[in-house]
């Protein structure tokens, strides 16, 4: 199969290409030097050149880009995934949410993954729209939990985690799975991946710190009170706690 990828700078599109290889198909990058992201004709004509099977639309971009890619796809008849994110639901709101929670964003970027997700739906109604938790990587760089502990780290000299939050988050590479899994196997829909089955942010720092030679200083916090674990019945995502065993 023939994918299109957007985002291949960023955090999660890197690791879905890198997984996508290793599974015989082809992947296309969007170069928005060569694609104008507003261009509709020339969006088409790009999928007309690669006429790919699939198209994974992880960057961030404008909705306008984010509709334009709906329109084309419906009209190629292409297989469209969107990555949205658990920002959606507001820090007011109390989770875990279920698939049919109404999302009520009070942060532009909250509103702007919604509008995200009503424009696809809109123009393609057949997509796969996916919400995503925070992710967890290996390493510093790129925007991921680990880098964010880092930075605290380096600034604070320790990291100070809120035993009160509960963070719906992932590691990424259970997240490509997923994304693959519901390219390959699962209609479209809405659906959210979450693999923290419970556990808060003060825990998960305290176990990743283990992973990582235990070289980070910890302090329990009581705030941030936040609760958005996302709950997903129809696709199973690794739990956190799966690579977290033996470093107790």
């Amino acid at each position: 199969m023939r994918a299109i990828v957007t985002g291949l700078n960023g955090t999660v599109a890197p690791v879905v290409s890198e997984l996508l290889g290793r599974n015989g198909h082809t992947v296309v990058g969007w170069q928005r030097s060569a694609v104008p992201t507003d261009d509709e004709t020339a969006i088409l004509k790009f999928l007309e050149a690669y006429n790919p099977d699939w198209f994974f639309h992880i960057a961030t971009g404008s909705p306008a880009w984010a509709e334009l890619i709906a329109k084309c796809c419906a009209q190629k008849k292409i297989k469209l995934l969107y990555t949205s994110s658990v920002s959606v639901f507001a820090a007011s709101q109390t989770g875990p949410f279920s698939i049919t929670a109404v999302p009520r964003p009070e942060d532009d970027y909250g509103r702007y993954k919604l509008h995200c997700e009503e424009l696809i739906k809109q123009h393609k109604p057949d997509a796969i729209i996916t919400r995503l938790g925070w992710q967890i990587g290996d390493s510093p760089g790129s925007n991921n939990m680990i880098d964010y502990i880092h930075k605290q780290v380096k600034e604070k000299g320790q990291i100070e985690a809120s035993s009160n939050w509960f963070p719906a988050c992932a590691f990424l590479e259970d997240t490509a799975d997923a994304l693959y899994r519901l390219m390959t196997k699962y209609p479209g829909g809405l659906y959210q991946l979450d693999g923290n089955p419970g556990l808060s942010f003060y825990e998960i720092v305290n176990h990743l710190n283990n992973l990582h030679g235990g070289v980070w200083r910890v302090v329990s916090a009581d705030v941030p009170v936040i609760n958005n674990r996302m709950m997903e019945n129809c696709i199973s995502l690794d739990s956190i706690t799966n690579r977290f065993q033996g470093c107790a």
